[in-house]
This record gives structure tokens, C-alpha cells and sequence, in this order.
């Protein structure tokens, strides 16, 4: 196995993890208000989605979108709508502090779900397994790469709950933190507006 390939896989995996989009807003979000203990489930729910999406892929699931794109465009719809469902949960949080939130959190089977319909996530997952898994490589191969994408993209998501975590000591003002909640859930929006136009 070629270790300069597997390093620039781990590499890929770790800047796609860190770059923004509807994980990483509603993570910073959900860390702010709920702290990353509590954000854990999306969290995790993130990966195990991650882990079967690029299983699919591998499998050639990726196939269906490029034989049939009115699917894939369906599951951009639905995916859109999921991320204002998710914005409106995020905008109506709670504005207390730490010791006493009562803001709405996606837990781990919503967040699962989200990612068979998250554009950035299907998109990720086919440019890695193109670039990265060699043509008519074992399945070994091709499943210890997939899991090298999933463990790397870990850093990157925690890192952004970490941040909301961070946040919250700052925003110990009730209006302060109704204003970031706001604004974080305008750009969870935004974060998949380009996907809708792929």
C-alpha cells in the first residue's frame, strides 16, 4: 500500500472536515448552546453517516446519482429543507447559560439521517473514493481508505463544537447569544445554498 497516497487521503479528510458547511455550522451552534458533551450524538451521528455513505459509494451507489441525477437532486430538495427545519430549531434555542439551557439539540439518529440527504457529504464521499481508492482495488483496500476518511474527519468536526463551547464563556448575555443564534442559523442556510446548484 502506498503510504503517501494513504497520507494524502488522511490530509484530505481533515481539511473537508474543517471547511464550513451544515455539520460544522450547526456543531459550532449546538456547542455553543449545549456544550460538546451534549453534542456528541450529532457528532456521532455525522460519522456513522459518513462511514455508510462512503460505503455506498464504494459499493457504486454513486452510480445511481450519475445514471438517474433527478435523485440526486430530490435528496438536494429534501436536504435544503431538513437544514431550515434544523435553522429554526437553532434560531428558537434557549438563551440561558450553561447552568441552565434549555435549547432544542438533534441527536443521533436525526443527524444520521441528515447525511444520506447532506449534498456536501455524498460529494465528499465520491471525490475521495475517485481520488483516492485505486480502480479494481480489494475491498480491504478500499474499506481501510473509506475508514481513514471517517477517523480523519473526526478532528475537524470536534474542533468546531469545541469553538461553540468557546463561544458560550463570551456570550454569557442573554441577547448576545439570542443574536449569535440567530446568525448561525442564517448561515447554516447559506451553507448549503452552493449545493444547490452542483
Amino acid at each position: 500500500m502506498d503510504t503517501s497516497l494513504v497520507i494524502s487521503a488522511a490530509i484530505f479528510g481533515l481539511v473537508t472536515s474543517v471547511t464550513p458547511g451544515p455539520n460544522n455550522t450547526y456543531l459550532l451552534a449546538s456547542g455553543m448552546n449545549n456544550g460538546v458533551r451534549k453534542s456528541m450524538p450529532y457528532f456521532i451521528g455525522i460519522l456513522t453517516g459518513l462511514a455508510v455513505i462512503v460505503l455506498s459509494v464504494i459499493l457504486g451507489l454513486g452510480l445511481v446519482f450519475s445514471t438517474y441525477p433527478a435523485v440526486y437532486q430530490v435528496l438536494k430538495w429534501v436536504g435544503f429543507a431538513y437544514i431550515c427545519w434544523m435553522a429554526y430549531g437553532v434560531a428558537t434555542s434557549g438563551t440561558k447559560t450553561a447552568h441552565a439551557r434549555t435549547t432544542k439539540n438533534v441527536g443521533y439518529w436525526k443527524a444520521l439521517i441528515f447525511q444520506f440527504v447532506n449534498p456536501k457529504a455524498w460529494i465528499v464521499s465520491a471525490s475521495f473514493v475517485t481520488a483516492y481508492i485505486p480502480a479494481n482495488s480489494q475491498m480491504w483496500v478500499a474499506i481501510f481508505f473509506g475508514a481513514v476518511l471517517v477517523v480523519m474527519t473526526a478532528p475537524g468536526a470536534l474542533l468546531w463544537a469545541s469553538m461553540g463551547q468557546l463561544l458560550s464563556r463570551w456570550l454569557t448575555d442573554p441577547r448576545k447569544r439570542t443574536v449569535f443564534n440567530y446568525v448561525a442559523a442564517i448561515l447554516l442556510v447559506l451553507s448549503m445554498v452552493p449545493a444547490l446548484f452542483i
